[in-house]
Parts: structure tokens; C-alpha cells; sequence
């Protein structure tokens, strides 16, 4: 009876893990043929049936690195600017409100949040005109801080941010009010101990970040202020016979 038991443990393992490989592969497939695709020229591409090219060819890497297109690392490095900037400044924003909605009751406070709530369902297509309008009167057309400054809000991440405050005890909060410690200091002594909370929405936030599209495209109008994916874009948009090799080696 028990080498029965161990031997169906065995099957049920085996077979779990192969369901989850199996579908892991599924779901990489789309990554795994772009990064293949890097390397093929145009006729191998669009070729049915055919995943790996007849050789590796890697000039296509050195024609995204050397600029030949597009301008790969002013571009890559306003994508992480524009990104990182993002990140930083919603995890900042968000988190204080986050704390304000969880840890204080004050006249508005519904309403408020129902306004952020409102930002998640509301699409950016919806905003896009007002959000041009208040960028170009504040005169940060054209300019990485006009695509910045929109992304430090997030709905999302106040909605998030106040359901992990309200895990926190009210105990800590009123043993620094003890102490002599003002809402600011006692945000601090707290923050702490979201630090996994912190990381996970930054990172997420980050990602976000760096694919959007929308904010850029309306706000950025010259070339060397341009985020990767909107150049990308405009590569696969414009009337240039590009390589799409060079497109799925910038892509990943």
C-alpha cells in the first residue's frame, strides 16, 4: 500500500509538472519566436512554418545598437527616465493617499475615493484631450516632464495602497501620535513595513510605464524625446523598408 501511495504521488508530481511546463511553453511561445525572429531577414519572417532561420544573422543587432533607424539609446534612456520617474513619484503620491483614505476620516473622503476609483474604469482615450490641454498651459510640451508628471496618479495604485494600509494596526500610529509625532513623521515610521508592498507596485507601475503609448505620442513631438516604444512604433508605421528584425530586437 505505501509504494502505491508513493507511486501515485510520483504520477500526480510528474504529470502537474509537465501541465505546468506545457502551458509555461504556451505562454512563452510569442516571446521565444520574437526573439528568434531577431535574427531573420523580412522573407524568413513571414514564412509559414518556419521558427528557426536558416543562419543567425546578428547584424540586425548592430543596426538597432548603432542608430541606424532610430536614435536606440537617447530613446532606451528616455524610456527609463520617463519610467523610473513614474515609479518613484506614484509609489510617493499614492502611498500618502493611501494612507490618508485608510487612517483618517475627514468631509470628502467618499467622494475622493470614488474619484480614483473612477480612474481605473475610465480609459485614457477619454482624458487624452483635457490631459493635452493642461500639459501645453503648463508648458511642458514636447518636454520628458509633460509625460512624467500624468503618470505620478494612479487610481490603482491609491486603491491599492489603502486596502494595505488598513492592514496596518491603528496601535503603531497612536504610539508615535504619543511620542510627538505629526502625520508626516508617523507616514515614515510606518512605511517600513510595506516594503515588499512598495517594491511590487513600483515594479508594476514601472511596467506600466514603460508601455505606454498613448501619453508619449500626444505629448512628444520631436525624435530625440521619443520613449523606445513610441520610436518602434513610428519605425513599423513609417514608409521605410526596415528590417522587422530590427523591431523584434528592440521589442525584447
Amino acid at each position: 500500500m505505501a509504494m502505491k501511495r508513493i507511486s501515485r504521488t510520483i504520477l500526480r508530481k510528474t504529470f502537474s509538472s509537465l501541465w505546468v511546463g506545457g502551458l509555461g511553453l504556451l505562454f512563452a511561445y510569442p516571446f521565444l519566436w520574437m526573439v528568434v525572429s531577431s535574427f531573420k531577414e523580412n522573407s524568413q519572417i513571414f514564412l509559414p512554418l518556419k521558427f528557426w532561420p536558416e543562419f543567425w544573422d546578428l547584424s540586425f543587432f548592430q543596426q538597432l545598437l548603432s542608430s541606424e533607424w532610430f536614435s536606440f539609446g537617447k530613446v532606451l534612456l528616455n524610456s527609463l527616465v520617463i519610467s523610473l520617474g513614474q515609479s518613484v513619484g506614484a509609489v510617493l503620491f499614492t502611498s500618502l493617499a493611501g494612507f490618508a483614505f485608510a487612517k483618517h476620516s475627514f468631509r470628502g473622503r467618499g467622494v475622493l475615493f470614488a474619484a480614483c476609483l473612477c480612474l481605473i474604469v475610465l480609459p485614457r482615450q477619454m482624458i487624452a484631450v483635457p490631459l493635452f490641454q493642461w500639459v501645453h498651459t503648463l508648458g511642458l510640451y514636447d518636454s520628458i516632464w509633460g509625460v512624467m508628471l500624468p503618470g505620478m496618479t494612479s487610481g490603482l495604485g491609491v486603491l491599492y495602497f489603502t486596502q494595505v494600509f488598513k492592514l496596518i494596526p491603528n496601535a503603531y500610529l497612536e504610539a508615535a501620535r504619543i511620542e510627538g509625532a505629526g502625520e508626516w513623521r508617523t507616514y515614515r515610521l510606518v512605511l517600513p513595513m510595506l516594503g515588499s508592498s512598495l517594491l511590487s507596485y513600483g515594479l508594476i507601475h514601472f511596467i506600466l510605464a514603460w508601455n505606454e503609448h498613448l501619453v508619449p505620442m500626444l505629448i512628444l513631438n520631436s525624435p530625440d524625446h521619443q520613449t523606445l516604444p513610441l520610436a518602434l512604433s513610428s519605425l513599423y508605421g513609417s514608409s521605410l523598408r526596415f528590417p522587422f528584425a530590427v523591431l523584434m530586437a528592440g521589442s525584447f
